[in-house]
């Protein structure tokens, strides 16, 4: 089950967001303090991040691009109630996957969390990818009859990443 992040500075719609999550079956984090987000993101459990853009202490395109700075390639949608193309194209600048309008629209939140979670997995899965490419199998290695395992386990890893969303 992904777990999702919502920081917002409004309860309400913190909670109104974790409603619909829960319904759609995703597990969801709250938080009001923005200063929590990127010890939170750094653990590696949080699968999808919605922040709000105007958050108490820091501005939340300042915290997408520290969590980009951080090479956490964790999928972030910005919550705003600016709905201008400037505030869209400083999300996108800033590192953000997406931006919901607030109040949100629980078909479009649906929408766009599930677009967010699948770019991030295949994002994960080209990074694999990328990272197989230095691999090599061990020098006493050897490929078993079946053609799909051998001893250093490596074959069977290239296809488990395959297999990857």
């Amino acid at each position: 089950m992904p777990r999702i992040l919502v920081a917002d500075k409004d309860p309400d719609i913190r909670e109104q967001i974790a409603g619909l999550l829960a319904e759609a079956n995703y597990k969801v984090d709250l938080l009001a303090d923005d200063e929590q987000v990127l010890p939170l993101l750094s653990m590696g459990v949080i699968d999808l991040a919605l922040i709000d853009h105007q958050l108490p202490k820091k501005n939340g395109f300042n915290i997408v691009r520290d969590i980009r700075a951080k090479k956490n390639t964790t999928p972030v949608v910005m919550l705003t109630d600016d709905v201008s193309q400037k505030l869209a194209t400083e999300c996108f600048r800033a590192g953000a996957s997406d931006f919901i309008a607030k109040p949100v629209d629980p078909d479009y939140l649906k929408i766009v969390v599930s677009r967010a979670l699948g770019m991030g997995a295949k994002s994960l899965k080209n990074s694999a990818f990328r990272a197989l490419g230095y691999t090599y199998h061990k020098p006493a290695c050897r490929f078993h009859q079946n053609g799909k395992t051998c001893d250093c386990g490596l074959k069977e890893l290239f296809e488990d990443v395959q297999k990857f969303v």
